[in-house]
C-alpha cells in the first residue's frame, strides 16, 4: 500500500519522467499487488519548498498508515521522511515518527534502532538537546531498553555505552556510570540477558564491528548515529521496536535541496523494504 496523493505522485512522475501505474483503493483490499490509498487529494505546494499546506500532506500520509495498521490491515509501515519544520506548521507535535507511533500505538516501552549489514544500536534517548540527556540516564530507563531489546532480538550479545568520557573513568568525569548505568546492566544480566558495560562509546564501536557485540545500546542520539551512518550511509535502516507492528524507515531526511531534481539515492529506502519484510517473516 503506498498512502498518498494522485495529483503529488502524477506531477513527480511527469517531473522526471518516470510513468507509473499504481491503481488506487479506498480500502486495503485482499488480492495482493501495490494499491495507492489517497489521503489527501489536492495539495499546493512548491518543489523543494517548506509550506504548512505540504506539512499537511506529511501528516494525512502518516496518519492514513496508521490507521489502517491499528485496524490490523498492515502487518509493517515503512516511513519516508517527513519535514519537520513543515509537519510542525500542520500541528505534529512530536519530535519525529518515532514519538507519534508510539503515541497512536499507545505504547511507554518503545525504542530507536538504527541497523546495517555491520552494526545494530539501540537509543536510550532520541531526539533531546544534549544538556538535557544526563536528566534522562537512570537505571530504570536503561533497564527498560534492555529488557526491550532482549524481547525484539533475543540472544544477541549486547554492549551499553557510558555516558561520559571514558565510561566516567571511575567517577572522575561523571558519576552516571556508576549510579545508574552499571546497576541496571547488572540487574539485567542477573535476569539472563547477556549484557555488559558501561564502556567508553569512543571503543566500544569497532569491538562491535569486529564481532564482539550483536547489539549497542547507546545513550543519545550521536554517540549512536554517528558510527552507524559513518559505517552504512544510505545502506542503513531506522527500526521502531515495541510497536504492535513491524516499522521500518530510512536513514536520511527529506533534502528538499534536491528535491526534484532525480538524483536522490534510494538505497535506504530499498533497505527499509527488505527489512521490514524480513522482521514480518
Amino acid at each position: 500500500m503506498v498512502y498518498g496523493s494522485k495529483e503529488v505522485l502524477r506531477f513527480y512522475g511527469e517531473l522526471l519522467s518516470l510513468p507509473y501505474s499504481i491503481p488506487a483503493v479506498s480500502e486495503v483490499p485482499d488480492e495482493p499487488g501495490v494499491y495507492l490509498k489517497e489521503t489527501v487529494s489536492e495539495v499546493r505546494f512548491e518543489v523543494g519548498r517548506v509550506s504548512k499546506e505540504s506539512g499537511e500532506a506529511q501528516f494525512s500520509f502518516l496518519k492514513g498508515a496508521v490507521e489502517d495498521a491499528k485496524k490490523g490491515k498492515l502487518g509493517a509501515i515503512v516511513t519516508l521522511p517527513i519535514n519537520k519544520e513543515a509537519i510542525r506548521l500542520a500541528g505534529f507535535n512530536f519530535p519525529g515518527h518515532t514519538e507519534y507511533l508510539a503515541y497512536a500505538f499507545q505504547v511507554k516501552n518503545f525504542a530507536m534502532m538504527l541497523a546495517n549489514k555491520k552494526l545494530k544500536v539501540v537509543l536510550l534517548t532520541t531526539h533531546l538537546p544534549l544538556k538535557d540527556v544526563p536528566k534522562k540516564v537512570k537505571k530504570e530507563a536503561v533497564l527498560e531498553k534492555l529488557l526491550l531489546i532482549e524481547r525484539a532480538l533475543p540472544g544477541s550479545r549486547i554492549a551499553v555505552c557510558g555516558l561520559n568520557p571514558h565510561a566516567g573513568e571511575g567517577g572522575l568525569f561523571g558519576r552516571e556510570e556508576i549510579e545508574e548505568i552499571s546497576p541496571a546492566v547488572e540487574e539485567a544480566r542477573s535476569s539472563g540477558i547477556e549484557v555488559s558495560g558501561p564502556y567508553p562509546a569512543d571503543t566500544v564501536f569497532n569491538r562491535a564491528l569486529s564481532g564482539e557485540f550483536d547489539v549497542v545500546l547507546a545513550m543519545y542520539h550521536d554517540q549512536g548515529l554517528i558510527p552507524v551512518k559513518l559505517t552504512g550511509f544510505g545502506k542503513s535502516v531506522n527500526v521502531t521496536l515495541g510497536l504492535p507492528v513491524v516499522r521500518t524507515s530510512v536513514d536520511h531526511g527529506t533534502a528538499y535541496d534536491i528535491a526534484g531534481k532525480g538524483v536522490a539515492d534510494t538505497g535506504s529506502f530499498k533497505e527499509a523494504v527488505s527489512m521490514a519484510l524480513e522482521l514480518l517473516r
